[in-house]
């Protein structure tokens, strides 16, 4: 036993050092798996899922805190890193898909806790890491850097206006306020590709710098239609003001729209990297933003296929989510490999 202890002991550590500003995106994918199979009427083992996310996101926030207590010269350098800065926005998003998942399994006290912890991590976030990305001096420039995890600042903010949408009793400032943070992801949305876009057509693109967290392309469009169809059933009962149903109907369907479209552009990327250029399949923890984006694109499809005018989409979600817990499944095996390989 205390051989087995002495193993486990300097691996933990070592990944208390070494942890990836993203790791949240696990609880995320977790998540909102479990709320698509709620969804989808698959109620028992949604809850599984879900009870699952809890667990872990508690356990990483503990990891997360003692490696801030423990190494914040490395977290504050993790913070200014251009390439995984962004990674911290895990942390917002996994709060508020816990609290999507915890307001649909009827637990509201705990679902409003994790809304407002998230909300106010994303005050902090939002301000500080772009300015620490725009003001810090660094040896080359930033947009050199710059790849798929910079659109978790964009799910991060549509998650804290999906988690407002969810909560209109605070008062009746709330259904605007998240339609306001809704459309400003939006806009992130597009800053954000922009210059993600440029980056990967001015500078060279390598398998090892290819990697999964493109899939966010789609997975923040995914998050902005489930938002967007909250807004909606907002605006039918007239919480926000009817004149808006237009305009939220048009911009979710151009969010799905662009979001459906990546999807054979992202797998051509993948033969790329891993059939042309043989890079190996292994775990890595931008795996996981292959899962929560397909996790959220059957959740988007299903949550907006139960209005009355897009009730088609609801099937799409419903083989979606199968799709997405095979991914999970798959990606949780590679993580468990990953594990049982020698320190």
């Amino acid at each position: 036993m205390n051989q087995k202890l002495d193993g486990i002991r300097p691996r933990f550590s070592h990944w208390v050092t070494a942890l990836a500003p993203s790791v949240f995106s696990s609880v995320m994918a977790t998540g909102i798996i479990g709320l698509g199979l709620v969804l989808s009427g698959f109620i028992a083992l949604g809850q599984v899922f879900s009870l699952l996310a809890f667990v872990m996101f508690l356990g990483l926030l503990g990891v997360l805190t003692l490696r801030a207590v423990r190494h914040p010269a490395a977290m504050l350098l993790d913070i200014l890193n251009p390439a995984v800065g962004f990674g911290f926005f895990t942390v917002v998003a996994a709060a508020n898909v816990l609290a999507l998942v915890l307001a649909v399994l009827n637990m509201p006290g705990a679902a409003l806790t994790a809304m407002i912890f998230g909300a106010l991590l994303w005050v902090v976030g939002t301000y500080a890491i772009p300015a620490g990305l725009v003001l810090h001096e660094r040896p080359e420039p930033a947009l050199t850097l710059a790849n798929g995890s910079w659109f978790l600042w964009v799910v991060a903010t549509q998650s804290v206006a999906g988690g407002l949408a969810h909560h209109t009793y605070l008062g009746s400032w709330t259904p605007m306020l998240s339609l306001g943070i809704w459309l400003l992801g939006c806009a992130l949305y597009l800053l954000t590709a922009t210059l993600v876009t440029v980056r990967m057509i001015r500078y060279p693109n390598r398998a090892e710098t290819l990697s999964p967290t493109y899939w966010i392309f789609m997975g923040a469009t995914a998050i902005g239609v489930l938002t967007g169809s909250q807004l909606l059933g907002l605006a039918n009962s007239d919480e926000i003001p009817q004149w808006l149903q237009a305009n939220i109907a048009f911009t979710t369907l151009a969010l799905l729209s662009i979001g459906l479209w990546f999807i054979p552009l992202l797998i051509i990327f993948g033969i790329w990297r891993h059939v042309m250029h043989r890079h190996p399949v292994s775990y890595e923890t931008g795996l996981w933003a292959i899962v929560f984006p397909l996790g959220m694109l059957s959740t988007a499809c299903l949550s907006l296929g139960s209005i009355p005018d897009f009730t088609a989409l609801f099937v799409l979600g419903q083989i979606l989510i199968w799709i997405a817990v095979a991914a999970w499944a798959g990606t949780t095996a590679l993580w468990v490999a990953r594990m049982k390989q020698p320190a």
